[in-house]
């Protein structure tokens, strides 16, 4: 099944488009690899936010239930606004433990929609509780969390935090990778 083309490229992009090194990083909101690259990336596009191209691709791994609803939270409240984004899902992240496989084996769909509200309203400048789970709920938000979930099957991505340097995997970068281990790859081709 190809991808629908979207209305806007896939992901969340920083940095000049004309940069000559473009990093990319697929993640998962549910998966605790990611949680640990999420910070070094975060360390990274503030050392090189004005020499590198960074693309942040949100996906859902299957054994992460609760991965699915919590990227599209994040694209609902990001609204096409990287920054945004980034704050969103770093909260969630700091908040992993809460809801991750273990600690919402027994809760339904409901709950985690209302605690994602509840992050919503306590990282952002939501105020509208309602507005928010309408949104999550809507066609528009499924759409857009379809576009980087197909698009990592396309690239081949099975598993996160996946990291491509100019369109290459990056195969020697990982969750442990540290701010240096980055500055070592990026810098050779600056």
């Amino acid at each position: 099944m190809s991808i629908p083309i979207p209305q806007r490229p896939s992901g969340y992009r920083l940095g000049k488009a004309n940069a000559p090194v473009i990093v990319e990083m697929f993640f998962d909101i549910e998966c605790p690899f990611s949680k640990k690259g999420w910070q070094t990336m975060l360390q990274v596009i503030q050392a090189y936010s004005q020499q590198v191209y960074f693309i942040l691709q949100p996906m859902t791994l299957g054994n992460h239930r609760q991965s699915w609803d919590g990227t599209k939270a994040a694209i609902a409240v990001a609204e096409n606004d990287p920054k945004k984004f980034i704050d969103f899902v770093s909260y969630v992240f700091e908040h992993q433990s809460e809801f991750a496989n273990e600690a919402f084996k027994d809760k339904t769909q409901t709950d985690w929609h209302n605690l994602l509200a509840d992050y919503a309203l306590d990282a952002t400048e939501w105020s509208d509780r309602a507005k928010f789970l309408e949104l999550l709920n809507s066609k528009e938000i499924y759409n857009q969390a379809r576009i980087p979930a197909r698009f990592s099957i396309v690239r081949g991505v099975w598993s996160t935090p996946t990291f491509f340097i100019n369109g290459a995997a990056a195969t020697k970068l990982s969750s442990s990778s540290s701010l240096s281990d980055w500055q070592n790859a990026i810098d050779s081709l600056l």
